[in-house]
C-alpha cells in the first residue's frame, strides 16, 4: 500500500480566543508551506510546534495524519464548510481512511519511517477553532478522529514523497476499530483487553483506555464536550 500526501502543514503557537472560553495558546492552525523537503526528528517536522505539551505532542504524537477521503465524507453527511487543514493535522493523505490504517501500522517515506501509535483523541479545541458546534462529537460518533505516528528512524522527506506500508502486526486494530470499541467499551471488553496488550500502543493512550475499560465506560469524555472550560 502506498499512500499519497496530498498536503504537508505544519503550525506555530498562537493565541485563540474564540469567545466562549479563556484566551488559549494552541498550535493548531498550521500552514502549508510549499517546501520541496521537509525535516524530520523524534518529535516530527522541525518546522512544527506542540503548545499544549501535556496533551499535544511528544514522541508518540509526532506526526498527525488526517484523510481527505473523511473530510469529503463530513461534508456530504453533515453539509459541513471544512477549510484546508480544518482538523490541524501535519498530513493530508487521499485514497485511504481510518478503516485502512492499523495501529503498529510502519510506513517508510523519503528517508523516515513511522509508526502508527494510537487513534488521534479528538478534543474542544476542534469545534472552538473551527467555529462548528458539535463537531469534535461527529468525529467521534464516526470513528474518523484520524491518527498519529512515531517516529522510528529521523531524516528528510519530499513533498512528493508517499507513505509507502512496509510492515503490518495489527490487522485487526484498524484505528476505526479501536475507535468503535475505545468509545463502548464495556460491550467490548474481550477485543479491548487485547488491544491494551499491544506494545506499539502508545503509553498515555494505554493509561487512558485502560482506565476506560476497567470502568467499561462509554461515549465522550469530560474534554471532548464543546463546553469545556467555557466561562
Amino acid at each position: 500500500m502506498k499512500i499519497e500526501i496530498k498536503h504537508i502543514y505544519c503550525g506555530q503557537k498562537k493565541k485563540i480566543n474564540d469567545g466562549k472560553r479563556k484566551e488559549y495558546l494552541s498550535s493548531y492552525e498550521k500552514e502549508f508551506l510549499n517546501k520541496s523537503t521537509y525535516e524530520l526528528d523524534e518529535n516530527g517536522f522541525k518546522l512544527d510546534t506542540q503548545s499544549d505539551l501535556e496533551n499535544h505532542g511528544g514522541a508518540d504524537k509526532a506526526v498527525c495524519v488526517y484523510s481527505l477521503d473523511n473530510y469529503l465524507y463530513l461534508q456530504n453527511k453533515y453539509n459541513l464548510n471544512l477549510t484546508p487543514c480544518a482538523f490541524g493535522e501535519n498530513f493530508s493523505i487521499i485514497g485511504v481512511d481510518d478503516s485502512d490504517i492499523c495501529l503498529g501500522d510502519q510506513f517508510s517515506c523519503g528517508e523516515v519511517i513511522f509508526e502508527v501509535s494510537q487513534p488521534r483523541q479528538p478534543c474542544w479545541k476542534i469545534s472552538s477553532i473551527t467555529g462548528i458546534k458539535k463537531l469534535t462529537a461527529l468525529l467521534i460518533k464516526e470513528y474518523k478522529t484520524g491518527f498519529y505516528l512515531r517516529v522510528l528512524q529521523s531524516g528528510s522527506i519530499k513533498a512528493t514523497d508517499r507513505l509507502e506500508l512496509i510492515a503490518r502486526k495489527y490487522p485487526r486494530f484498524s484505528i476505526a476499530f479501536i475507535n468503535k470499541i475505545a468509545f463502548n467499551t464495556k460491550e467490548h471488553q474481550e477485543a479491548l483487553k487485547e488491544l491494551l496488550s499491544c506494545g506499539e500502543l502508545a503509553k498515555n493512550y494505554h493509561a487512558s483506555l485502560a482506565n476506560r475499560y476497567v470502568n467499561k465506560e462509554a461515549g465522550l469524555q469530560d474534554w471532548q464536550k464543546d463546553e469545556y472550560n467555557e466561562q
